[in-house]
Formats: structure tokens, C-alpha cells, sequence
């Protein structure tokens, strides 16, 4: 089930949990949209079924081209 954190990019509200996805609107329950962080959810190393916000990836840095 999927759990309401701190973004480590950005301070805002964000989600951890499982691939599915299913229980992000009840963790982020009435937290507004423009409000939560937008950054992109990776695996976790350990546990590749959940996802979370990796520190120093945000949805820019995935945007920039690769040098």
C-alpha cells in the first residue's frame, strides 16, 4: 500500500509504494494537486516492485540531454 513522504528534492508531498499505484490517492488525500511533488518515481534497489523519489532526480533533470 502506498504511503504518503516527503520528497527529497522539493519538500512537497509525494508518494512511496507499490507499482500499482492504486493507493496514491489515499495517501496524498487532501493534499492539492499543484501541491504535490511531480518528480518521477524510481524502483527501489532493494525491492523492485516499489517505487520512490530518488534525491537529485526531478522531472527537469530527466529532461536534460545526456552529454
Amino acid at each position: 500500500m502506498c504511503r504518503r513522504v516527503t520528497c527529497p528534492n522539493d519538500n512537497k508531498p509525494t508518494w512511496w509504494g507499490c507499482e500499482t499505484g492504486k493507493h496514491i490517492d489515499t495517501a496524498l488525500d487532501g493534499v492539492a494537486e499543484q501541491d504535490r511533488c511531480d518528480c518521477p518515481h524510481s524502483p527501489v534497489e532493494s525491492n523492485p516492485n516499489m517505487f520512490e523519489v530518488k534525491p537529485g532526480v526531478t522531472k527537469e533533470s530527466e529532461q536534460q540531454p545526456s552529454a
